[in-house]
């Protein structure tokens, strides 16, 4: 490795070695009205005893163990702002879904789209496995779909829900893995003190590190409470925003995006009349947007 690597690298184990763990203001209870809602096969939100089970158990906030953080790849470029503004209208940008078991899909209708070029499905919120993990991955796959995987974390046992994750990845290197932080001030959801042993935990096991998805109000948390951690600096941000222009993207920690989730039942209650129109799906499916061409795409759509 070259000197300034080996630099590089000492620099960012320093920086591990001296964060310290985070507290946010335990303000549970109010959701902010643009983090994204998982839904259940009625369209509908979630029904109670799915969304808010206590499924978690006693909270984890790990323990003294050292993870060596990766390499840096240099500061990031600033803000492209035409990325902010309606870019699915462009043709030079490509269009990725996320689904978790309640959405429909008709494969064949929405082949005929080839803006759409990856899928990222539910793998597992919390304990419990989304039933169509495996069937639509196999599915997708076959289709020459780019396969990605979120877990919806909840709030405690964030090892084993880490655990969960990495067994149903298993040894696949080209699935994306995501972590979903929803409201991470509620008692339901994953904190992002347990987000910071989730992240290092998996890069300790892989060597791998997860995407972000975050809504608004939790990227700027993350901006404040993570900006010195080496982890999520690597990291690719999935931003959740539910509008066709954004204004005041909070870009300190990513500069740019990685996807866009900029549609879902949250702005859109028709079939139809959706910023975005995937074919074969309903208005409660989440709509992405990759601001590149869809081998750019390919090449983006890893763990590194």
């Amino acid at each position: 490795m070259r000197e300034t690597k080996k630099l590089k690298f000492i620099l960012l184990a320093v920086a591990l070695l001296s964060f310290s763990c985070v507290k946010e203001d335990d303000t549970c209870g109010n959701k902010n009205s643009e983090t994204k809602v998982t839904k259940s096969s009625n369209n509908s939100s979630l029904e109670a005893d799915e969304k808010c089970d206590d499924d978690s158990g006693t909270p984890d906030d790990g323990d003294n163990d050292t993870v060596t953080p990766p390499p840096s790849s240099g500061d990031p470029d600033e803000t492209d702002q035409a990325s902010l503004n309606r870019p699915w209208e462009r043709e030079d940008t490509s269009i990725v879904i996320d689904a978790y078991e309640g959405n429909g899909i008709d494969w064949n209708k929405m082949a005929t789209d080839t803006k759409v070029i990856g899928v990222i499905h539910r793998s597992s919120i919390g304990a419990r496995i989304d039933k169509k993990y495996f069937e639509r991955k196999k599915i997708a796959l076959e289709r020459g779909y780019l396969w990605g995987a979120y877990h919806l974390g909840r709030r405690g046992n964030t090892k084993a829900q880490a655990d969960l994750f990495l067994d149903l990845i298993g040894e696949d290197e080209d699935t994306l893995m995501i972590l979903d932080l929803e409201d991470t001030a509620s008692s339901s959801f994953m904190s992002i003190e347990e987000a910071i042993v989730f992240m290092e935990y998996v890069y300790e096991k892989t060597g791998k590190i997860p995407t972000v998805y975050a809504n608004h109000t939790t990227t700027k948390k993350l901006n404040s409470l993570v900006k010195d951690n080496p982890i999520f600096q690597q990291s690719k941000l999935w931003y959740a925003r539910f509008k066709s222009h954004v204004t005041d993207y909070p870009g300190s920690l990513w500069k740019n995006y990685f996807l866009w989730q900029f549609s879902s039942e949250i702005n859109c209650s028709r079939t139809g009349t959706c910023l975005y129109n995937v074919p074969g799906t309903e208005y409660d499916m989440d709509v992405n947007v990759f601001n590149g061409p869809p081998g750019e795409l390919t090449a983006r759509w890893n763990n590194d």
